[in-house]
């Protein structure tokens, strides 16, 4: 096609504005939108993932909650509310008040006046167990310590009164509950211990009210913990904590020591949002499962308590403000150039010098900015939620990692006692033996030495039996380690051991007697390195024979086991092993063969290495720290953790540092996690960017060479034909076997070269009305006769024609007729007919046989209804129509020199006709007079009423006369 046409065409095509803005707003405004609303949705839904703060957040929230659930630390936060309770209610209704605030029922709960004279005891508080339980007892031991309090807080130097005070009540509590160990009572605290005689845990609360009166100052309970309903608590902190909850997991508590795994601990995800799933402390697991007693409920026997933590997204999103701008700006600006680009186009055309091929890869390119942003920010999101999920995962492995290094300290605890008994006993069979040498002996106690982490070993034997003192000149025997000893310490030979062991219990021991605490006249304490030791605390390390006891009331702690030993041949008590053990050389023989230190205190987990380190804190006693486990991490590292000694979690820089406070060996846990693929999230989005931005150039080049191959090249080729063609050409010789649109493209402009000579041909002896019902017929099979076919034929005039004619004009008489003529058509065309015929008022309608189409009668039916239908829409009274179908002869009729006109003749068109006559005579409804056979051919779909019997004109036999009135679906 030349230049000249080309720019003729160009000039000739007009743009429409309307269409123009809407591909304006729908490919430009709509995705601006989406992608900035959708950006929003993702800032909002997942940006507590990009902020490691919230999770440090999270896992200190399940910390607090970790801490508040253990029984005796709720109570004691309820004290506060207890001490504002009103004094002057009777002390029935005080009680249930503190049980109620207390979640549990008191077994005792005493009211004492100001100066402890009188006790009231409420007679709600009815209890067979405590019988035994004397209130003047209580009151004796309670008034002292009541007062030792108040000399306190005048500021009178009383410390040792109100020690003294507080050991007599914890020795008489003792007696009265049959406790394990001494009761420590503190005022406004809670005192947790096991009975014997109650089978379980006791608590004890010592409570002064803020505005006493003077029958009631405050008051003195013991709850056992069968009596303490964990689910009221859990309900009372689910105030606090809405968003966590206790679930019960199926467990094997003794896998999970080599399995932690199978804890489930980590995080999940549900359509309701994110979990953390962590284990609860060893204290309320227990008290859960057993139900503050000694046995096991059968209903969690294999079920362990589990904190769920549902992370509150709605109350902790970080939306970042400065970047949801830029990106709103970003689309302000695409939407303005945008706008100005399609006012240009709309004024002025395209730009003639882009070639269509150009044009549509600028097309892709638009088209693919903004799923390709939306896709950039979703890329973005989930790369931040999976680093989130594996943060979160990390953490919740490393307090995982540190709760069974502490569950494998306390094994070991109790592996070392183990020891010692197995030591007692075989020393015990040692010195029955006859023959004994005093070496064998020696050797013996270095070798309990050797496999302890015992800073002394001294065997106490008190008096010596006559067989032995021969080889055991002394009544002790002290073996010393000084690598587990620490430098500060005074030497054991100055003031040994047995210093604190009375030789008067030692021969209580040996009588079978032991007289009980408050009959003994003995010193109240001892001095241990300088530091007053309670007698009564070496009484608690002889009962409890064989299991390893702290002194924790002061500064320096120490651990002895003590057990005892005995003769079987003479069937009486020997005297005593009394290890003493220091946390240096407990840790340090612990770490050496823990399983963290098979893994060198670090390991990597999916992307992050977290450093474990143990260290000392400033009440492990020991001016020399332990070895192992105390510098695998950095100096700075260490210095952030032991700067504030509590339990907690610190995020700075690319790190998080865990800390677990362990009371009974006295150290800090510490979990030092490092992202050792962390990248600024500058640098991610840059690259995030640049990747996207490379993809697209290939797809764009791909794009290109594609289209060169599979548009532009058969493009360019019809273009060429289609040239040669308006050139004068008469052939089509392009041949495209694409095997897709421009090979049918192809194939319809060879239809189309052959159409056009067909009807240069055709117009030379066809009529220009004839010429459509000669294109729906295959020409081929066009003979000179005409061709046999089934058809329906249709005539309709106007009703009353002449009388609406007479006083019109004759431009008003060929608009009404033009009116008629064209619904009439429509109606055939919309049926599947064709305009056949207009005589006057009359047109003739010819619906031929159709296999791809529905029957022709049923065709003409509904086309004749439609046409009765809308000639009373234009004004006209009505028609006349008659139906007729049969076998017809559709062919060529006219002059072999001039104009031929396509029409059917044959028996139904005469039979149509004369129904139309027959209509005029008068119908009821629609004035359609339909033949018998086309009733047939509509197969009961017709609605038809019979009118009469009557002879046609021309016709020799009588006919049925039928009044089309609908048709049935």
């Amino acid at each position: 096609m030349s230049a000249n046409n080309t720019n003729q065409i160009k000039k000739q095509i007009e743009i429409p504005k309307l269409k123009l803005w809407l591909i304006w707003l729908f490919l430009f405004v709509l995705p601006s939108l989406a992608t900035v609303i959708g950006f929003k949705y993702y800032s909002k839904e997942y940006s507590y993932f990009t902020d490691t703060d919230l999770t440090t957040s999270a896992f200190e929230t399940i910390r607090r909650y970790n801490t508040s659930i253990i029984p005796e630390n709720f109570m004691e936060e309820q004290i506060s509310k207890i001490k504002l309770l009103d004094s002057n209610c009777s002390p029935e209704a005080l009680k249930d008040q503190i049980d109620s605030i207390l979640c549990g029922k008191t077994m005792l709960c005493v009211f004492f006046d100001e100066n402890v004279n009188k006790l009231s005891i409420p007679t709600n508080n009815k209890n067979d167990l405590i019988h035994n339980i004397h209130p003047n007892f209580i009151k004796l031991y309670l008034k002292k310590f009541i007062n030792s309090i108040n000399n306190l807080n005048n500021k009178s130097d009383n410390t040792q009164i109100y020690n003294s005070a507080q050991n007599q009540l914890g020795i008489a509590l003792q007696q009265m509950f049959k406790t394990i160990t001494n009761i420590t009572i503190s005022n406004n605290k809670v005192s947790k211990n096991y009975s014997l005689l109650f089978g379980g845990e006791l608590y004890f609360i010592l409570c002064e009210f803020k505005k006493p009166n003077k029958e009631k100052i405050g008051f003195f309970a013991v709850m056992r913990g069968k009596d303490f309903s964990f689910h009221k608590m859990l309900e009372y902190l689910h105030q606090d904590y809405k968003n966590i909850r206790i679930i019960f997991k199926e467990i094997d508590i003794n896998k999970a020591t080599e399995k932690p795994e199978i804890f489930h601990s980590g995080i999940k995800q549900t359509t309701n949002g994110l979990y953390i799933i962590a284990p609860t402390s060893a204290i309320f697991a227990r008290h859960v499962l057993h139900g503050g007693t000694d046995e096991l409920i059968k209903e969690y026997n294999h079920l362990f308590p589990m904190i769920e933590y549902h992370v509150p997204i709605e109350e902790n999103q970080q939306i970042n403000k400065k970047r949801n701008k830029v990106l709103n700006y970003l689309a302000v600006i695409i939407i303005l150039l945008s706008a100005i680009c399609f006012l240009h186009i709309s004024l002025f055309g395209f730009n003639e010098r882009l070639s269509f091929k150009t044009k549509i890869v600028l097309l892709i390119a638009i088209s693919s900015l903004f799923p390709f942003a939306v896709f950039t920010i979703g890329v973005y999101s989930i790369n931040q939620y999976n680093h989130f999920i594996e943060l979160a995962s990390v953490q919740q492995h490393a307090e995982t990692e540190i709760q069974l290094t502490n569950q494998e300290l306390n094994h070991y605890l109790i592996e070392i006692e183990t020891k010692m008994a197995s030591y007692s006993l075989s020393l015990s069979e040692l010195l029955s033996k006859e023959g004994l040498k005093h070496q064998d002996f020696s050797n013996f106690v270095d070798y309990i030495g050797d496999n302890v982490p015992a800073s002394s070993v001294l065997v106490y034997i008190d008096p010596i039996p006559d067989y032995l003192k021969n080889i055991i000149q002394k009544n002790k025997t002290l073996r010393k380690s000084k690598d587990k000893s620490s430098k500060e310490l005074l030497d054991e030979e100055k003031d040994a051991i047995s210093s604190i062991v009375p030789s008067a219990l030692l021969e209580a021991i040996n009588d079978n007697n032991i007289p009980q605490p408050s009959k003994r006249e003995r010193k109240d304490t001892q001095y241990l390195y300088g530091n007053p030791i309670d007698i009564t605390l070496i009484n608690d390390l002889l009962i409890d024979n064989g299991k390893i006891k702290a002194i924790k009331k002061y500064n320096i702690p120490i651990y002895f086991i003590f057990n005892y030993l005995h003769t079987k041949k003479y069937n009486s008590f020997l005297g005593l092993i009394i290890t003493k053990y220091e946390p240096r050389a407990i840790l340090n023989s612990f770490f050496k063969n823990s399983l963290l230190k098979k893994k060198k205190f670090k390991e990597i987990k999916d992307n992050y290495e977290i450093k474990y380190a143990f260290l000392p804190t400033e009440d492990s006693g020991s001016a020399k720290i332990w070895e192992e486990g105390t510098n695998s991490i950095s100096p700075t590292d260490k210095k952030i953790a032991l700067k504030t000694p509590q339990s907690e979690m610190i995020s700075f820089n690319d790190k998080i540092i865990i800390k677990k406070k362990n009371q009974k060996i006295p150290h800090l846990a510490v979990a030092v996690i490092t992202d050792l693929n962390k990248q600024s999230e500058g640098y991610f989005i840059i690259k995030l960017l640049v990747s996207v931005l490379a993809y697209l150039s290939l797809i764009f080049y791909f794009a290109h060479k594609l289209l060169d191959i599979m548009f532009v090249e058969p493009v360019m080729l019809l273009a060429s034909n289609a040239n040669a063609i308006a050139r004068g050409s008469d052939k089509w010789d392009t041949e495209i076997k694409s095997g897709d649109e421009f090979e049918d493209l192809n194939e319809d402009f060879k239809n189309l070269v052959v159409g056009l000579k067909e009807r240069n041909i055709l117009k030379s002896y066809v009529s220009e009305d004839a010429f459509s019902d000669i294109k729906e017929t295959d020409s081929l099979k066009l003979l000179p006769g005409g061709e046999y076919l089934e058809a329906t034929i249709v005539f309709s005039a106007i009703k009353d024609y002449e009388k609406i004619t007479e006083s019109l004009k004759p431009e008003e008489i060929i608009t009404l007729l033009s009116s008629y003529i064209s619904i009439g058509e429509d109606s055939s065309k919309k049926y599947g007919g064709s305009l056949d015929k207009i005589l006057s008022d009359t047109i003739m309608l010819v619906f031929r046989e159709d296999p791809k189409q529905s029957s022709h009668g049923l065709r003409a039916a509904e086309a004749a209804l439609e046409l009765v239908k809308k000639a009373k829409e234009i004004g006209l009274p009505g028609l006349y129509t008659g139906i007729a179908s049969g076998r017809v002869i559709s062919g060529k009729i006219g002059s072999y020199s001039g104009k031929l006109d396509f029409t059917v003749i044959g028996n139904p068109v005469n039979l149509a006709a004369r129904f139309k006559a027959e209509a005029k005579k008068g119908t009821e409804e629609t004035g359609i007079i339909i033949s018998g056979t086309t009733i047939g051919l509509i197969k009961g779909k017709a609605n038809v009423k019979f009118l009469r019997r009557c002879s046609i004109k021309g016709k020799a036999r009588e006919y049925n006369i039928y009044e089309l009135l609908s048709l049935r679906d």
